[in-house]
């Protein structure tokens, strides 16, 4: 066994603050496990390697490390610190301290054993050390298939505390954003039976999982005494929060319509990695979990990411929410991914960045949720509106008459108030449309409406009764200026000419005019009308026809 040959680092005062990787020396197994004495020995014969990186990160499935690092206690008395160490997620770490070549303490921990002494969430491994006056020499092993990131700081009690404090309110408000987020678009799922909330649940649901296991939350609260379940909840979450997301993505874009061959591709992704990583579990390879895990989510921020770009491209609904959601959520989740792996350093704010990005992406995609939403409504109420309303001439049809004069209807009995039902009928409209074509009965029943609209008050109804038939509704009219009013109408219609090529169409109209009364039902005052109409096409078209049954006046 040869080691390359590197001074050792310089010592470091106890009250030192910061990170102390580049101050420490480090030596690979590589010919199988050593123990204390092995590593002392080999470090006093210079085997040794010099840190460099403020934080040692040896990236995914690397044999375990010894770490060493001298402390210079330069006061007059004893002096208690904390070494905080590693990240929450290390299944092994061993800690010796020694002085004078006396062992001190020592503490064996890591997350693959029950109740791990000195699991800090969010912070690593705390461990209280009293150190004499002098030097003291602390070994590090460490021994973990996930990613090996072996943050090393000494910190007081205090700024241990400190720590805790402002991690406490960060993950609290981070939690409780995440998780408000959740229930609310869970209770929107239920109302509205619109899966994209489901699985914009259940993508917020994973991703609370995932950081909550790896910030050492889930192993210290709940799950303290399973080893294997801390083993696997990790990298299971990536997974499903990656899966999940595709859920939502395939979704809420609506990817079955506008790209169906992308939605393929996302659901063959998504069964190959659940399969992938239930078999790496079946054999019991943690390794190729981990491995699994990473390029899952690798892959998934990638493939997120292109399905924003030609949502966007495409200009499909809410796109642009969800492109600029996804961009953060993704170089969120590539830069801790990359941290944690060693590709780039580890830092805080790399450390933190999956969260960042998350709190980022679910912000932005629950306002594309409510853009959504929006345009829901909005169809609705234009189907609505549609649904009541006559496509051709824009005056209400049938439908939507009937239900505004069963209001005026109520208000009119109530009040005591009288109301005329007049129904118009264009003349010969038939040989019209025979003669000239139905684009020229289109453009007669546009003509007859907009005059209508333009003789009508705000207060009065009119509506396309069905082919060439309108009915209005005028409301404090009584019947003989109902009648002088039909006849205004009538003589409007004679006036009214309507170009077809080089033809201009003459009009003539019939009209049928009742004095309602409340006491009846509207369709029988509209019956009354149509009779009346009836009357007036029997007697020659071209005139206005009235009835003033007993009733209100």
């Amino acid at each position: 066994m040869s080691f390359v040959h590197f001074a050792h680092a310089s010592s470091v005062r106890v009250d030192e603050q910061g990170e102390l990787g580049a101050s420490v020396d480090y030596l690979v197994e590589k010919s199988g496990p050593l123990d204390l004495s092995q590593a002392s020995s080999l470090y006093m014969s210079g085997k040794f390697m010099k840190g460099v990186a403020l934080v040692p990160d040896f990236g995914i499935g690397s044999n375990p490390v010894w770490m060493h690092l001298e402390a210079d206690n330069q006061g007059n008395s004893v002096s208690l610190k904390y070494l905080l160490a590693g990240v929450t997620w290390l299944d092994r770490l061993d800690v010796y301290v020694l002085h004078s070549g006396k062992l001190e303490s020592q503490v064996h921990t890591g997350d693959d054993g029950k109740n791990a002494p000195g699991l800090t969430p969010a912070q690593g491994f705390a461990f209280p050390i009293v150190f004499p006056q002098g030097r003291s020499d602390v070994y590090l092993r460490i021994q973990s298939v996930d990613p090996m990131v072996v943050p090393i700081e000494l910190l007081s009690r205090e700024s241990l505390e400190k720590r805790k404090i402002r991690s406490g309110y960060f993950y609290g408000f981070l939690y409780g954003y995440l998780a408000a987020l959740c229930v609310y678009n869970l209770l929107l799922f239920s109302g509205l039976w619109e899966r994209s909330h489901l699985y914009y649940s259940l993508t917020l649901l994973s991703g609370i999982v995932c950081n909550f296991s790896y910030s050492g939350h889930g192993v210290a609260w709940l799950w303290p005494d399973s080893p294997w379940f801390q083993r696997y909840i990790i990298l299971v979450a990536m997974v499903v929060y990656s899966v999940c997301g595709l859920l939502f993505a395939g979704r809420f874009l609506s990817l079955a319509e506008y790209m169906p061959r992308t939605l393929k591709a996302t659901r063959w992704f998504s069964a190959s990695a659940i399969a992938a990583m239930a078999l790496s579990m079946l054999v019991g390879s943690q390794l190729a979990a981990g491995l699994i895990a990473f390029s899952t989510v690798f892959i998934f921020a990638v493939m997120m990411f292109l399905i924003g770009l030609f949502a966007v491209r495409k200009k499909l609904p809410a796109g642009r929410h969800f492109l600029s959601a996804i961009t953060f959520g993704m170089l969120g989740a590539w830069i801790t991914n990359f941290a944690v792996w060693g590709k780039i350093p580890y830092t805080p704010l790399t450390f933190h960045a999956f969260e960042i990005g998350l709190a980022l992406e679910a912000t932005l995609l629950a306002l594309g949720l409510a853009y959504k939403m929006r345009q829901y409504q909005e169809a609705n109420i234009k189907a609505e509106k549609m649904a009541r309303q006559d496509p051709l001439t824009g005056l209400s049809n049938r439908r939507g008459f009937l239900e505004l004069a069963s209001m005026c209807w109520s208000s009119a009995a109530r009040g005591e108030r009288s109301l005329v039902m007049i129904m118009m009928d264009i003349d010969h409209f038939k040989a019209i449309n025979d003669q000239y074509g139905h684009q020229a009965g289109d453009d007669v029943l546009i003509k007859v409406s907009t005059l209508l609209k333009r003789n009508t008050r705000a207060s009065d109804l009119v509506a396309r009764w069905g082919g060439e038939e309108f009915i209005l509704l005028l409301t404090e009219t009584d019947i003989e200026h109902a009648r002088n009013y039909a006849e205004k109408l009538r003589h409007a219609i004679t006036e009214l000419k309507v170009k077809t090529g080089s033809h201009s169409i003459s009009l003539t109209a019939s009209f049928g005019v009742v004095r309602c009364s409340t006491d009846s039902k509207i369709v029988d005052m509209i019956h009354l009308a149509d009779a009346e109409l009836y009357r007036a096409k029997s007697e020659g078209r071209n005139r206005v026809c009235v009835l003033a049954p007993a009733g209100i006046g």
